[in-house]
């Protein structure tokens, strides 16, 4: 594994997924519900665009893309284009909007927060003791969705199902993925279900595609503009469970829905030949993301980074992961089952094994409730 000066190669283990919200926080954010209005006054309006314009001028991906930004931001500016939003929510929502418009970055978000948003030293990071608190939330969200493994089911003709939710901190799922990995070793086909899965660490989407390929396979790179550096994902020496036959064959089942972190793993499993990829195409977010604090109680999320495939040079943003069988995300799960079902016909021989298969997929061939 060759690297340049502006490369770090860190193992899975002790990998900081540096550009990516922490998934908990990330969910935080997105599901919070004000209970009141809060007012906004036209100084911290501007307070907040100035500090946006900012951090897009310093942060964002694209130089070039952040510079429309600021342009359009200093003209609504000018314009008194929010002389008419006086809640601070609604003022967040509206930004959103707008920058989504601008730049079809569906990970560049700006959201409004209850509690007062604490300040962090010049370089952006937590104090010890919020690093600490963040660490046990995660723990405890992670917990609360059983480390974002709906289910482990073993289905007819022996083909092994998991439905994931999202990809936690990898030292904390970890085990979790292991034990799951662990069920499914002995099935003749797998089927990963990523449609209602929103992201989360990369650390942990190489943590888990190193069960389908080889040692150290280079996955990815993930280049960070503002810090001017390249963090390569490699698949790990070594896996907590065996890996995955490479004789069999591996579905990942996709929606609308399915997005960042869920869609590297799928996009990368792809781009390996290592896996079918079932159902729609996908919401197209590759850009890992920072939280940048643009007043007491507003939150920008910056897109910092992008990721680059060594396979394909390129990344799903924008255009999504495009299955290889497309279908309605409700239809994934039941074509996924008949295509393995068909191709492990073709070899089988044992009589018991086969009428199995059979019995198997005249069932899924009759009138069945969609999934849900």
């Amino acid at each position: 594994m060759n690297t340049q000066s502006n490369f770090s190669t860190t193992p899975i283990s002790k990998l900081v997924a540096f550009a990516c919200l922490s998934m908990a926080s990330a969910l935080s954010f997105a599901q919070q519900t004000p209970s009141k209005i809060s007012p906004i006054t036209e100084t911290e309006k501007s307070e907040v665009i100035h500090a946006l314009m900012k951090n897009m001028t310093d942060k964002y991906v694209f130089p070039e893309v952040a510079k429309k930004v600021n342009h359009m931001l200093a003209d609504k500016l000018k314009k008194s284009a929010y002389a008419k939003v006086n809640d601070a929510n609604s003022f967040a929502k509206q930004l959103t909007q707008e920058l989504q418009a601008e730049t079809h970055d569906k990970h560049l978000n700006i959201e409004f927060e209850e509690e007062e948003i604490p300040v962090r030293d010049d370089a952006g990071e937590p104090s010890a003791e919020e690093k600490a608190k963040e660490v046990q939330e995660e723990i405890t969200f992670m917990k609360a969705m059983n480390f974002g493994i709906e289910r482990v089911e073993r289905l007819p003709g022996n083909i092994a199902y998991i439905d994931y939710r999202g990809f936690g901190n990898a030292e904390i799922v970890g085990p979790a993925l292991s034990a799951a990995m662990q069920l499914v070793h002995a099935s003749d086909a797998l089927i990963i279900d990523l449609r209602k899965n929103h992201g989360g660490s990369p650390a942990t989407v190489a943590m888990l595609a190193s069960y389908f390929l080889p040692a150290e396979t280079h996955l990815n790179d993930i280049y960070n503009r503002e810090k001017n550096t390249t963090t390569q994902m490699w698949t790990s020496a070594y896996t907590a469970s065996p890996r995955y036959d490479a004789a069999k064959k591996v579905y990942v089942l996709t929606s609308k829905e399915t997005f960042s972190a869920a869609e590297d793993l799928a996009y990368t499993l792809q781009s390996q030949k290592r896996s079918i990829t079932v159902g729609e195409v996908t919401g197209g977010g590759a850009h890992p993301v920072t939280a940048a604090r643009l007043n007491a109680h507003v939150m920008g999320i910056i897109p910092v980074a992008r990721s680059i495939s060594p396979v394909t040079h390129s990344n799903w943003e924008g255009v999504g992961v495009v299955p290889e069988m497309k279908t309605d995300a409700n239809e994934a799960l039941k074509l996924a089952q008949r295509d393995a079902i068909t191709h492990l016909l073709k070899t089988e021989t044992h009589p018991g094994k086969k009428g199995s298969l059979e019995r198997a997929l005249a069932k899924l061939s009759g009138a069945e409730t969609p999934v849900k």
